[in-house]
């Protein structure tokens, strides 16, 4: 089930071997920076909570650093099958199996996928979304103390970057593309939805912003 919001053709892009590049990533370097950011923040206790949704959690590397800091349960949603074997390798290798969760869809359009959070986190997935406004409305609903949005800056260099970036996908024969989304309107679908923004910071690339309930 699909509609017009939702990215068509998403693990043509996001496949098994990005998933293993990734993994690999990870084990030599750890998390990237905004992850990393949160996962810092939720150590110096500026984002609390016990339990994590994160959407478009790729290979849950994220989710397996939050459990090692103190979260009790974590879910992931995310548009791919791609990741979900290095996934359940990353969490067995951890030991936490038990206590993270995976599902695949969108939860724009499948609401039923993820109920509530006390930290939601989308980091580097609003530019994976034709529908900011949608996809920001969707986390905030669920997020009962912070929501994390981490998203590319709306600069001359990172637009130039998408259309690099696109050329990709259209190769693959997938409709899904890059996008920089306006940086007022993915607050403001937040705002919107009775959240506050409580942190602002600016990296070279993107926005790393917390909101609080």
């Amino acid at each position: 089930m699909s509609s017009c919001c939702e990215p068509q053709g998403y693990e043509k892009v996001f496949d098994d071997r990005e998933a293993r590049r990734a993994a690999a990533r990870y084990a030599r370097s750890g998390l990237s920076t905004l992850p990393r950011r949160t996962l810092e923040l939720y150590r110096s206790g500026v984002v609390t909570g016990a339990t994590l949704l994160e959407i478009g959690g790729g290979i849950g590397d994220f989710q397996v650093e939050m459990l090692r800091a103190g979260i009790e349960r974590a879910t992931c949603v995310d548009l791919s099958t791609g990741y979900d074997a290095v996934a359940a390798d990353l969490l067995a290798g951890a030991g936490l199996t038990g206590r993270a969760t995976r599902r695949l869809g969108d939860v724009v359009t499948h609401p039923d996928l993820a109920g509530p959070a006390d930290v939601v986190a989308l980091h580097s997935v609003v530019c994976c979304y034709p529908d900011a406004r949608a996809l920001v409305t969707a986390a905030a609903e669920r997020a009962r103390g912070y929501l994390v949005l981490a998203f590319p800056r709306r600069t001359w260099w990172m637009r130039a970057a998408g259309v690099a970036l696109n050329v990709y996908p259209r190769l693959r024969g997938s409709d899904w593309r890059f996008r920089v989304h306006p940086r007022d309107v993915v607050v403001r679908a937040a705002t919107d939805a009775g959240l506050r923004l409580v942190r602002t910071e600016r990296f070279a690339f993107d926005h790393h912003l917390v909101l609080a309930r």
